[in-house]
């Protein structure tokens, strides 16, 4: 059987800069644990990224997304290879890990930000697809009564997916208190329907209320 090798605590710290930066557009991230990245999506799905090698142990170029369960289908699992995100392909970026010390090769000719905006899409695609409309919600989901998914459609109509409790609040108040409006937002959250604040509808959010709008056609 042959040896598993892992990335250096150095080679990490410098894949850290993408995980974190993924973070920061998709909601749910938990944080690094040993040479696993960790995110939370509704349902009880977890997700874990992971450096990886195409070559040798000493080159990392390519991070591994996979989700704890099949429930996604399609997007249960994905690559992002750094060739694929090079301006060139006679050298592409890696991370160099070999003699105690880890550094970046080929950095300038990597688009990070490509990789970045690409996970951070397959996150949102994968909330999205497990509560797809021809897929139960799961237990864990909040059921929404009809002024719950009209805030919703306001939010997404009016306010570009922002979930304002202020404008929500004004448009909404002769129908619900600030103080539920803020207890549906905390709720939200913490189920990773709302991003953190500033507070927006996330893609699973929006494909529940559309699962219930199609179900009630």
């Amino acid at each position: 059987m042959p040896a598993i090798f892992y990335p250096s605590f150095q080679a990490l710290t410098l894949a850290d800069k993408i995980l974190e930066e993924i973070a920061n557009r998709a909601p749910g991230f938990v944080g690094r644990l040993g040479a696993y990245w960790y995110w939370r999506l509704p349902g009880g799905t977890m997700v874990t990224f992971r450096l990886d090698y195409t070559v040798t142990e000493e080159r990392w170029d390519v991070i591994r997304a996979a989700a704890t369960n099949a429930r996604a289908g399609l997007f249960n699992s994905a690559d992002f290879p750094f060739i694929a995100y090079a301006t060139t392909l006679s050298s592409p970026p890696y991370i160099h890990d070999m003699q105690g010390t880890a550094e970046w090769s080929n950095r300038l000719y990597f688009q990070m930000g490509q990789l970045i905006a690409d996970a951070a899409q397959w996150l949102q695609m994968l909330q999205a697809a497990i509560i797809a409309p021809h897929v139960a919600p799961p237990s864990s989901f909040p059921y929404l009564g009809p002024l719950e998914r009209e805030l919703v459609r306001y939010a997404l109509q009016e306010m570009g997916g922002r979930f304002s409790l202020v404008r929500l609040h004004k448009a909404f108040g002769d129908r619900i208190s600030r103080r539920r409006l803020s207890q549906i937002a905390q709720e939200w959250e913490a189920l990773g329907l709302l991003t953190s604040r500033p507070r927006r509808v996330t893609y699973a959010l929006a494909a529940l209320i559309k699962a219930d709008d199609d179900s009630a056609d």
